[in-house]
């Protein structure tokens, strides 16, 4: 609310501009504005289209992991062979990674170091970790044939389309490491699994992906979890996509691709963003599907070029197989190039975007409960760069419903320096159109939420008058306000809206200062009349008028006739302002407007009443009076943390004699001054610390990860533990005391020892020697006057070098003058074994993931894992080509002898281990219940 009582209603968030068409609402950047778009021309005739298409779809896809190593079906060899890229474009020589009784129909590199293969009624499972040999998994009557990684591990695959439709299954699961014991290994009193592996491969099956007489595709899985399938909806070779909802179990509708016919493969680029590759196409187009409206999507405008253009080798392929991003794409024999957009943008050059939706439902609704209420300004935040800006289109009523958008009850008002050139709308005579204002926003000490630089009459604050121009009092009154834009660009650019404020109701300088014979005394149709009335026609004209266009001989005839008396010249044109009963004449500059009438057609020459005109007069100084008289209302807001513009921060800061750490960012710095009268009482004291850290750190002490310790709370006795050292003086939390299996209980209290508990509690210096009375004197020395901060920064932000200077900074100058003081990273965040204190090592934080060992650094038993890395080349894993072979023992055939003839035992057939040899054979003679 305003100096004058005024309310404004802010629109700002794609929930307040449900209707979107050709426009979308960035929420990066927070920002509405013409969408990426394009429009796609055939590349090749549908049947070559058909037949390269088909081509496509026979070939069979490659797999790649993140280093970039390629997986490819050579038909020659029978096997699945890797080529992997060296720096300077050379390629290390193939290598066979695994052997095939069958040719596949698709490879995948799972995100669980799996590759899959797709073989008749089969997943074949190659580990590229070497953990267990090659596993194939069916599921009866599932013919697999494309494959997609899950995030979570497992692949998906779907069926070829068939008579029966295809569905899609999911794989998960896999199985025992092979190194690992075997269940006849155990002794059978040793309590085993049953099942021994109780996430076995196995396979789920979801549903029918795509019914009817539609045809299957592609499927392809994003690193988030989403789940699509392309296919053509009739033979005409329409492309749609369909995706997964694992919410609600079930598949979405069908999405049409608009100008991607004969589309034959599928890729993610992000959320809601996917890329296909289309017969004939030199780049890979992508499309939104954020953005899709009535059951289709247009494509972006952003060209993802491919690496090898048309007539080349494997012109038309899938995309290669693999949780990797970006996407690839086959270049070569044998390679694979990843698929990066080009550094231009196409931009839809028209969008729209309503306050409400299709139906008519006020989403947004901008209710104000006055039937009376006028509507005064509208305000926007923008970037209106040249050939670029909008038009407002405003109606009011007092019905929750927006009239008909062809009616004649919407006005328009127009943002941008060419605005009148790029939009018919705003030829209309005497139309509103917004100013540039040099505050970041109207509302006071508010930065706006534009955010950048100001430009003139290209960034910033807007506003213009609400205003009605198709009539003589121009007032737009009425309970609802309803909104739509048309967005206009030039294809490079367009205009981005950060918030639109419409403020109502009007405060009249006229109606409260002037004289009454200043105000308004037209109404009901004087009002409403478009004008000054110059004279009638007939109403036979009206099906000319409502042609539009130029004007008929007759009726330019009829309007050159007294009392009009119009000299119109040849540019002279109609344009349609409501359907049947409202037209605008225009000829140049010169303009009338035409009503349909009981007794004819009146023609108009636009022009506002006296008093009209005085009141919009006037309110050019309201709207620079009324930010002032808002300023000095609120000129409290300039002393309030909470609101003081950044920028006066220090300003603030100054009046209380607070100099801020330059490392403190401005929420931290609003705290503060919050915080600055307990921050001077307290100072010098314990409470003060603590306030004065958590105040810097944003609440670290209050969530535990920052603690203030007095030393003499530090001592302990320690249990025994396997891996840390007790004997640590440097660390904090291990001060290097007795190791004991006793407890600690408060700050004197111990359980344990009799004597030994005596002599901490009641230690009495009358009976001890010089040396103890010394050792005491230098125990409770290192301890007195000195208090330490640990920090746990297992939860501090992405620099925890930069907070932790920060805390020391804050804490020297906070801390009392009488107490030594240091800061220390805190060891552990949770010391189990050992006898806690209760706030000072019981902190827990997030959990740390286990990280790949690294020399010099990682700690045996510190959490860090040594794995081998899933690559497709097995050269760079360190895992052989082919599964570790396990030792086996070979008694040779059995025998049967007489009990008093010899027997021969032959060990020859047995084999050892990878990299090992047999030196001696043990033989065991088992008693014959055991045989």
């Amino acid at each position: 609310m305003d100096a004058n009582g005024a309310r404004f209603w802010q629109l700002a968030g794609a929930r307040q501009f449900p209707a979107l068409r050709h426009a979308v609402w960035d929420d990066g950047c927070r920002r509405l504005r013409l969408a990426s778009q394009r429009t796609l021309a055939a590349a090749l005739p549908p049947v070559a289209a058909f037949a390269a298409a088909q081509a496509a779809l026979d070939r069979v896809p490659r797999a790649v992991d993140a280093l970039g190593s390629v997986a490819r079906w050579d038909e020659a060899a029978g096997a699945v062979v890797v080529r992997t890229p060296l720096p300077g474009g050379e390629w290390l020589p193939d290598q066979v990674l695994m052997p095939l009784a069958a040719a596949p129909t698709d490879l995948c590199s799972g995100a669980d170091g799996v590759l899959y293969a797709a073989l008749p009624g089969a997943v074949r499972l190659h580990d590229l970790r070497g953990r267990w040999a090659d596993l194939s998994v069916s599921l009866a009557g599932l013919s697999p044939w494309r494959l997609a990684p899950a995030a979570d591990g497992g692949v998906w695959a779907i069926e070829r389309s068939g008579p029966g439709g295809a569905r899609l299954a999911r794989l998960t699961g896999r199985p025992v490491r092979q190194p690992a014991p075997q269940p006849d290994d155990y002794d059978g009193r040793v309590f085993r699994p049953s099942p021994e592996n109780g996430c076995a491969p196995s396979w789920q099956l979801v549903g029918e992906a795509w019914p009817g007489s539609g045809r299957v595709l592609a499927l392809a899985s994003a690193p988030d979890g989403a789940l699509a399938v392309l296919g053509w909806t009739d033979g005409d070779g329409h492309a749609a996509l369909r995706r997964w909802l694992p919410a609600q179990q079930r598949w979405d509708a069908p999405l049409r691709l608009q100008g991607a016919d004969y589309a034959h493969a599928l890729a993610w680029l992000g959320p809601d963003r996917v890329a296909v590759r289309v017969p004939g196409r030199r780049d890979v187009p992508a499309f939104d599907l954020a953005a899709a409206a009535a059951g289709a999507v247009l494509p972006l405008g952003e060209v993802y070029p491919l690496p090898t253009a048309p007539g080349s080798e494997s012109p038309e392929a899938p995309f290669c197989n693999g949780a990797v991003s970006p996407p690839r794409v086959p270049s070569g024999a044998a390679g694979a190039s990843p698929l990066y957009p080009l550094s231009i943008s196409q931009l839809a050059r028209h969008g729209e975007a309503a306050s409400f939706d299709a139906a008519g439902a006020g989403v947004a609704l901008v209710d104000s409960g006055d039937a009376t209420t006028v509507w005064h300004r509208l305000v926007a935040e923008c970037h209106l760069p040249a050939q670029t800006g909008f038009v407002a289109w405003l109606a009011a009523g007092n019905e929750p419903l927006p009239p008909p958008v062809d009616s004649g009850e919407w006005h328009a008002h127009g943002f941008g320096q060419d605005i009148a050139a790029l939009d018919d709308a705003m030829a209309a005579p005497q139309l509103p159109q917004a100013a540039w204002q040099r505050e970041a926003s109207e509302l006071p000490g508010h930065p706006g939420l534009l955010g950048g630089a100001r430009q003139p009459q290209v960034r910033g604050l807007f506003s213009v008058l609400v205003q009605n121009s198709r009539q003589r009092v121009r007032a737009i009154a009425g309970r609802y306000l309803w909104l739509r834009l048309v967005l206009h660009g030039n294809g490079r650019s367009g205009p981005e809206i950060a918030a639109l404020r419409v403020w109502g109701g009007r405060f009249s300088y006229a109606d409260r200062y002037l004289p009454r014979i200043y105000r308004e005394t037209l109404s009901g149709d004087e009002a409403t009349a478009p004008g000054a009335l110059l004279g009638l026609i007939e109403r036979s004209h009206r099906s000319a008028l409502g042609a539009g266009g130029a004007l008929s001989p007759a009726l330019r005839a009829r309007l050159a006739l007294p009392p009009l008396a119009l000299a119109l010249g040849g540019e002279a044109v109609v344009s349609v302002e409501a359907p049947g009963s409202g037209w605008l004449l225009r000829d140049g500059a010169a303009a009338w407007r035409l009503r349909l009438q009981p007794d004819g057609i009146g023609v108009y020459r636009p022009q506002a009443s006296p008093a009209d005109f005085n009141e919009r007069l006037l309110a050019n100084f309201e709207g620079l009076l009324t930010p002032l008289e808002d300023r000095i209302v609120a000129a409290h807001l300039f002393s309030d943390p909470a609101a003081v513009p950044e920028a006066s921060l220090d300003w603030l800061a100054g009046w209380i004699g607070v100099a801020f750490d330059p490392a403190l960012p401005a929420a931290r710095r609003r705290d503060w001054l919050r915080a600055a009268p307990d921050l001077a009482r307290r100072h010098g004291s314990r409470d003060g610390l603590r306030l004065a850290l958590d105040t810097a750190t944003g609440g670290a002490v209050r969530s535990g990860s920052v603690l203030v310790v007095e030393d003499f709370r530090l001592r302990r006795i320690l249990a025994t533990l396997l891996g840390v050292d007790l004997a640590d003086e440097h660390d904090p939390l291990l001060p290097g005391l007795q190791v004991s299996g006793n407890s600690v209980v408060g700050d004197t209290l111990v359980v344990g020892d009799t004597q030994r508990s005596e002599l901490l509690a009641l230690f009495d210096a009358s009976v001890a020697s010089d040396a103890e009375n010394a050792a005491v004197i230098e125990f409770d020395r290192r301890l007195a006057h000195r208090a330490t901060v640990l920090v746990h920064q297992a939860g501090s932000s992405a620099d925890p070098a930069q907070d932790l200077a920060l805390i020391r900074r804050i804490a020297r100058l906070e801390a009392p003058a009488h107490v030594a003081l240091r800061v220390v990273p805190a060891s552990w965040p949770l010391m189990v074994g050992v006898a806690s204190l209760v706030g000072v090592d019981t902190w827990l934080g997030p959990p740390r993931l286990p990280q790949p060992v690294q020399l010099q650094r990682s700690v045996l038993g510190g959490g860090d894992l040594l794995q081998v890395q899933p690559l497709l080349d097995p050269r760079l894993s360190g895992v052989p080509g082919g599964p570790t072979p396990l030792p086996v023992a070979d008694g040779g055939p059995d025998l049967g002898v007489a009990s008093d003839a010899p027997l021969r035992l032959d060990g020859s057939a047995s084999r050892a281990g990878a990299g090992r040899l047999i030196t001696e054979y043990r033989w065991r003679w088992l008693p014959p219940s055991d045989v």
